[in-house]
């Protein structure tokens, strides 16, 4: 639950600060309303926080009502808290992989002079470290 949470988290965070190299939806979408032929443009914004809400809720929705369900703690505390560390740090790696497999093609070509976070605006994770790499090397 820990892991899907930190999912939405860092997808919300990313589309807000408008890191297109972390988005698993980087695309925009015109739907089409029916009856008035009305066009509604979803942004990656707005799929980053229809994720969110689908990974975020549900997990602290089942956290709250924990107790009614298991009166006992099965788990104890520090046990939990090594749970949370590792399923967010594993959270994190799993967003910079898959979000470098599906961005990879499309921001293949970009080549921005950004250092750090800023250039995760034009490239994937991947083509930063690479490029930070070839740069020491070179």
């Amino acid at each position: 639950m820990v892991f899907a949470a930190v999912l939405g988290v860092i997808q919300v965070a990313s589309a807000h600060a408008g890191l297109r190299g972390l988005l698993f939806i980087p695309w925009h979408v015109r739907i089409c309303v029916w009856p008035s032929r009305y066009y509604q443009a979803l942004t990656p914004l707005h799929f980053s926080y229809f994720f969110a809400i689908a990974t975020v809720v549900p997990p602290l929705m089942y956290l709250f009502m924990w107790n009614e369900y298991n009166e006992i703690g099965i788990i104890e505390g520090s046990e939990q808290a090594g749970l949370f560390v590792m399923c967010t740090l594993v959270a994190g790696v799993f967003s910079l992989l898959l979000s470098s497999l599906i961005n990879h093609w499309r921001l293949r070509y970009n080549h921005t002079q950004l250092q750090g976070l800023e250039a995760l605006k034009e490239i994937t994770w991947f083509q930063a470290v690479y490029r930070r790499w070839v740069r020491k090397s070179a």
